[in-house]
């Protein structure tokens, strides 16, 4: 006799407070277990009806999988009746597949699989463009030593063809070659079948876009009623500028725990590094001005939202996308020559710190970049704090 369940290890605890989610097979008086690479918390793991709370893209790939094994589990026992079996046969047929049959496509698409499994939404999205985008350019089911250096050219030739840009064709085979890089260090295809080995990713430098100081000090200056739809939207951008440039995703998920004292203190959600931001009185007025809710500083999203891994990322880009479309809007009415967006003012913030006589390590520092030169880096690990007040206040009072 032979069933499949899916049970929660709770021998296991995880760093975010979760267990591993796993496949435990019976199968002749033989039991093993299999990981599905899904984690979950006690409370939003269902164990009657085999799903994830508040997690429907999880459900369903425990579904698929579910539905998969049980196909798996028919056939071995079709092809093993009456036949004596051992845990190690029975997880080779379970767990193996040979490597040589392992399509590009199907490596591909359980790598987005596992990046939806562990919540990096965004991830598997660029993923899944990307391999939407080639797989009408270059046959993707295919083994990956089919694909040489050859047809890296010639993929590169056909995306030329359809007027995409060069730093957009960057981004679509940076994404192909992590996935062959991630096909080699699980040993699915081999160094020595390496197309990217002698090929370089053309990238196009670009101007970065940015206000003059004169544009800033309109858009600081503009005398927008609160009851305009793009007010929100204005005071979005003040706080982006004073606040040395924060990403809009570290700005919108901001909460009263990133308050200590006197200072914002958050990590940044693309670096992971630590950022400290003095509030001054005009941050302070800025903030306060915002409709805060029990679960974000400024309101825009609320604890269902947040909690909603599966859809986080689709719901933030439609925010940025009508924020800047506000900006955009804005930036008309003070005829910036520039079109107004949530990264102008990072790149204006860096432009105007230069302006003002900063040094490139110090705007660095206030911008989290990681610091170029290590001797400057030392220094400003204990000095960093009042050097980088010192200029954003400079820099607020430029255009404020």
């Amino acid at each position: 006799m032979a069933s499949i369940n899916i049970i929660l290890d709770i021998r296991r605890l995880k760093k975010d407070n979760t267990y591993p989610v796993k496949f435990r097979f019976w199968i002749n008086n033989l039991t093993f277990d299999l990981s599905t690479g899904i984690s979950s918390s006690k409370e939003n793991f269902n164990s009657k009806n085999l799903t994830i709370k508040k997690d429907p893209n999880s459900s369903l790939i425990l579904e698929e999988l579910r539905s998969k094994y049980l196909n798996r589990l028919r056939e071995f026992e079709a092809e093993h009746q009456n036949q004596p079996t051992s845990l190690k046969l029975i997880k080779s047929y379970f767990i193996q597949k040979p490597k040589e049959s392992i399509t590009i496509k199907e490596f591909w698409m359980s790598h987005i699989d596992k990046l939806r499994a562990v919540g990096k939404i965004g991830n598997a999205r660029t993923y899944k463009i990307t391999l939407s985008a080639l797989s009408s350019a270059i046959n993707l089911d295919t083994h990956f030593h089919n694909i040489k250096h050859s047809c890296i050219i010639d993929l590169e030739h056909k995306l030329l063809l359809r007027g995409m840009s060069a730093n957009g064709i960057s981004v679509y085979l940076r994404t192909f070659r992590a996935i062959f890089n991630k096909a080699i260090e699980q040993d699915i295809t081999s160094q020595d079948n390496y197309p990217f080995k002698k090929f370089k990713i053309k990238k196009e430098k670009t101007t970065p876009r940015v206000m003059t100081i004169t544009e800033m000090k309109s858009y600081f200056s503009l005398d927008l009623k609160p009851e305009s739809t793009y007010y929100s939207s204005f005071k979005i951008g003040k706080l982006i500028l004073m606040l040395r440039g924060i990403n809009l995703r570290d700005l919108l998920v901001l909460n009263k725990t990133n308050i200590k004292s006197n200072r914002i203190i958050y990590k940044r959600s693309k670096t992971g590094k630590i950022c400290s931001i003095l509030i001054t009185e005009e941050i302070q007025q800025l903030l306060s001005s915002f409709n805060s809710n029990d679960c974000t500083l400024l309101g825009f999203i609320n604890k269902e939202q947040m909690e909603d891994l599966n859809n986080f990322s689709a719901m933030f880009h439609q925010k940025r996308k009508v924020i800047n479309s506000h900006l955009k809007k804005i930036g008309m009415l003070i005829k910036s020559t520039e079109p107004v967006t949530t990264y102008v003012f990072r790149y204006t913030y860096a432009n105007i710190a230069k302006q003002l006589g900063y040094s490139k390590d110090l705007i660095g520092e206030a911008l989290s970049h990681t610091t170029g030169n290590a001797v400057t880096g030392i220094y400003l690990e204990q000095y960093d704090l009042a050097l980088v007040d010192e200029m954003n206040m400079k820099v607020i009072d430029t255009v404020a």
